[in-house]
């Protein structure tokens, strides 16, 4: 065997090793981790808090308004 063959199959172990270390860093990188709550069901649990929030309120201001 030549210097060039042993040199050019190196090139070529070098090349498949440096894909197989890229996909392997990109697959770790692409998990995501899992929310205990989606973004929807964040906001609709929001808006019922507000919603709530806001029938107190107004049930309280109409005693204030029968009381005056």
């Amino acid at each position: 065997m030549h210097l060039n063959t042993i040199l050019l199959f190196l090139l070529v172990i070098a090349a498949y090793l440096n894909i197989f270390i890229k996909f392997k860093h990109l697959k770790t990188h692409q998990k995501r981790a899992k929310l205990p709550i989606s973004s929807k069901q964040w906001r609709e649990k929001v808006e019922d808090e507000n919603f709530k929030s806001w029938l107190s309120n107004r049930e309280r201001l109409k005693g204030r308004k029968k009381d005056q």
